[in-house]
């Protein structure tokens, strides 16, 4: 087994890692929620009435979606580099020599 093909499964193994993990988060927020009184009742326990998640006030604010996207378009350059790279290090390179004779 050379090195690239040694970088090539690394990289599979990281990706089908990231995978698992995005699906498994994914999942967590409603495996994790908690019960939520009706308006108007106040649960002696907690001092007030409840207050309300960002997500059902409105959605997210404009500078956490650009980070977002900003995140995405970096992480689409890297793995872009680490895809060419990757293909031309599998690439038999023919260079010409030319000696005088």
């Amino acid at each position: 087994m050379n090195g690239t093909q040694r970088t090539r499964r690394r990289y599979a193994a990281i990706v089908a890692a990231l995978a698992a993990a995005a699906t498994w988060a994914s999942g967590t927020p409603s495996a994790f929620a908690a019960p939520i009184p009706p308006p108007g009742t106040t649960d002696p326990g907690r001092g007030g009435p409840p207050t309300a998640h960002a997500g059902s006030m409105g959605g997210i604010h404009g500078w956490q979606a650009i980070l977002i996207a900003i995140g995405a378009v970096l992480a689409g350059a890297v793995l872009a580099v680490l895809y060419d790279r990757a293909r031309a290090a599998r690439q038999d390179r023919v260079t010409a020599h030319v000696t005088r004779a």
